[in-house]
């Protein structure tokens, strides 16, 4: 959907399995600024809502939209955290992407969910972002649970 307000559009994409199953960005191409929604976080990890269709697959996909999108000048606003750029956005791709792929090696070695969060895969991660430890441990959870297949889920709970 493209809205117009005073001459400026804004252009409303939905992207599906990313934070949730209902994110929108907004695209203001004249103005050269992208608002992102939940897809991005700054200085803390995203959370990844597993449980409503969010997934670390479709967060790192919607990065990848985004950055066909934007240029070195464009003003990124991100769901939550300071407004950033491109090359920032590029090492946000580049933590979501290593969370994939350390979590999906430890589940694909046969661990638990708790047996991946005691390993701390993100640990040289967590010592940049500005949270407590309850949210470097929800991170890895919600990684997981995005990753981890629902059959295997289901059986491993009884």
């Amino acid at each position: 959907m493209t809205l117009k307000v005073q001459g400026r559009s804004a252009r409303l994409t939905h992207f599906p399995n990313a934070h949730t199953d209902g994110d929108t960005y907004v695209w203001f191409s004249d103005a050269n600024v992208l608002a992102t929604g939940d897809i991005v976080t700054m200085e803390r990890y995203p959370n990844i809502d597993f449980a409503n269709g969010g997934n670390i697959r479709g967060m790192i996909a919607g990065v990848d939209t985004y950055l066909k999108l934007v240029n070195d000048k464009t003003k990124i606003v991100p769901g939550h955290g300071s407004l950033t750029d491109k090359a920032r956005l590029v090492e946000y791709r580049k933590m979501l992407v290593a969370a994939r792929d350390r979590v999906a090696r430890l589940i694909k070695q046969g661990m638990s969910e708790d047996e991946v969060v005691a390993m701390r895969p993100m640990s040289d991660y967590d010592a940049k972002m500005k949270i407590d430890d309850t949210a470097k441990v929800n991170f890895i959870r919600v990684v997981y649970n995005s990753l981890k297949p629902p059959a295997v889920k289901a059986a491993a709970a009884n």
